[in-house]
């Protein structure tokens, strides 16, 4: 019981830390900066996207430090992604974060409730994300963002989707979206497919505190790249080869 409770408290601690980091570090330390670009800066949604990656960078490296169980494993590969469409599975809340923090720049396609949200909306509207849904108040800010998507991803920029479209509660890829793959044919843009795992042991779907207390290894691999060439199969055939990357790379970390 007094192993239980010690771990609690850590895991409250923890939790407490990132959520101060969150609130107080980005309204001191972030805010001022995109308020400045938004008001002086051209290439607005370029600069939003910098310092989206530099807060999450700062993040992880806080987490790595103050959870010390927590091990990490980031592919080196992935930094260097340039002008891609990028499919991850989906494990846990933190998935986006991980990749907004090591991916040059990105864009994402994001909740659309979350555009409505104070500040928060008006961040990741500035940076050029895309909401998930295409109708109702949505569809003009859909419809920009998707007329600019082919000159960002000529640029070097990367999309980056989780085309299970929801967290996997079971670890099992759920079905797959292709409107990812047809981006990727339509821009004429390779697809890279990475693997997350074991981000749901940290931060569990459902569960507000952060398990810093158990041991854990979070990982993130490139595990596939299919070349534009590549792209001209079927979207079926696509999907069924990213699906095969994805489970083939869950099964090797079940064998490890």
């Amino acid at each position: 019981m007094r192993r239980w409770s010690a771990d609690r408290l850590f895991d409250l601690s923890v939790t407490f830390i990132c959520w101060l980091y969150f609130t107080l570090g980005f309204l001191f330390l972030f805010a001022p900066l995109y308020l400045w670009s938004s008001l002086f800066h051209k290439e607005k949604a370029r600069a939003f996207q910098r310092y989206n990656r530099l807060f999450y960078r700062f993040f992880f490296r806080i987490l790595h430090n103050i959870a010390p169980r927590q091990h990490w494993e980031i592919d080196a590969a992935i930094g260097s992604l340039r002008g891609s469409v990028i499919l991850c599975n989906h494990r846990s809340y933190l998935d986006p974060l991980l990749l907004i923090a090591h991916l040059y720049r990105a864009t994402t396609i994001v909740k659309s409730v979350f555009f409505t949200v104070p500040i928060f909306g008006w961040v990741i509207r500035t940076s050029g994300y895309l909401p998930a849904t295409a109708s109702g108040p949505f569809a003009a800010l859909m419809l920009t963002q998707m007329e600019s998507l082919p000159a960002y991803l000529a640029s070097g920029g990367n999309l980056f989707v989780f085309p299970e479209g929801t967290r996997s509660r079971d670890s099992r890829i759920a079905p797959l979206h292709q409107g990812a793959l047809k981006i990727a044919r339509q821009c004429r843009v390779p697809v890279h497919v990475l693997v997350v795992e074991n981000t749901d042991r940290l931060f569990t779907p459902g569960v507000f505190l952060f398990a810093a207390s158990q041991e854990n290894t979070i990982r993130l691999r490139l595990v596939e790249t299919i070349a534009v060439q590549d792209l001209q199969c079927s979207l079926s055939d696509l999907g069924q080869r990213v699906r095969r990357a994805m489970e083939g790379r869950q099964r090797e970390a079940e064998l490890a």
